[in-house]
């Protein structure tokens, strides 16, 4: 493909929301399935992309369509069954999720948090097999809060949140560890794809300025400027951090991890919001 627009993290960071927004756009042509993950499944050692989670995938997806038109459900439907859920993913298969753009200044878009995790020799192999010209996104998330996200979504069924040797489980764990790792997965990108491809943004100008954030974002992929304001989640609350702050024993047992991250964002002239470094 000619142009491969990317949002590769960091979890829990907004992506959801940039996506519901972006879609509408003229330019920018998503698949039916936002989160495909193939780039981490074959680029990095990680291999999400198995057919019983596409099977999965697919049906989540299906049955939550009937309140589309018949046409867009038609459409949905033979897109899993012929496209998405068909042979072995490869860089092939994963060309024809995707519709031939129009027009040469429309971007293909795949919005997976897990393209985060991969390595700048991955990167490189993206650009040589993927698409001429690949640009993506990182919004990062104050440390600490983006952690405490992922923990409340990881552990929706417990009950008692804040049991000190569950976080601390959660916090020795990969799954929290290659999320929270914001200056190693940045550095991978921009050494793979080239710095001026890869734009970072901050998490909290989506809730004090969403109009500029998405803005910048059409400046960076040289597309029109659309206008959002119609658009029913443009001033949509994703994150209530003075009702839903990280308890204080949380706070303390992630320090280590979140100084790191600010240190080394710092560190490569990445201006983050000042208040992102708690106080305790």
């Amino acid at each position: 493909m000619e142009k491969l627009f990317l949002g590769i993290g960091a979890m829990k960071a907004g992506t959801t929301w940039l996506y519901s927004l972006l879609e509408s756009h003229p330019q920018l042509c998503f698949t039916p399935e936002k989160e495909i993950h193939f780039l981490s499944h074959h680029y990095s050692n990680r291999k999400p992309l198995t057919q019983e989670h596409r099977q999965h995938r697919a049906s989540a997806r299906l049955s939550r369509i009937n309140n589309l038109r018949p046409e867009r459900q038609q459409m949905m439907r033979a897109w899993y069954e012929e496209r998405y859920l068909q042979g072995t993913p490869t860089p092939t298969w994963y060309d024809n999720l995707f519709e031939k753009p129009a027009r040469a200044s429309q971007w293909n878009c795949d919005f997976s948090n897990l393209s985060a995790l991969i390595p700048s020799t991955g990167w490189s192999d993206v650009r040589r097999d993927i698409a001429d010209q690949v640009q993506a996104i990182y919004i990062l998330r104050n440390p600490c809060e983006r952690l405490w996200s992922q923990y409340k979504f990881s552990h929706k069924e417990d009950i008692n949140l804040e049991k000190e040797d569950l976080i601390k489980a959660f916090l020795g764990s990969d799954e929290a560890n290659h999320h929270s790792r914001y200056c190693q997965n940045i550095d991978a990108a921009c050494a793979g794809l080239g710095s001026d491809n890869v734009k970072i943004l901050i998490f909290d100008d989506i809730k004090t300025n969403p109009e500029e954030f998405l803005e910048s974002i059409e400046n960076f992929l040289g597309i029109k400027t659309k206008h959002y304001l119609d658009h029913k989640n443009l001033h949509k609350k994703i994150n209530h951090t003075e009702t839903n702050a990280p308890p204080e024993l949380f706070q303390i047992l992630c320090r280590e991890l979140t100084e790191r991250e600010l240190c080394g964002l710092t560190d490569r002239n990445i201006q983050i919001p000042g208040h992102w470094e708690y106080h305790l």
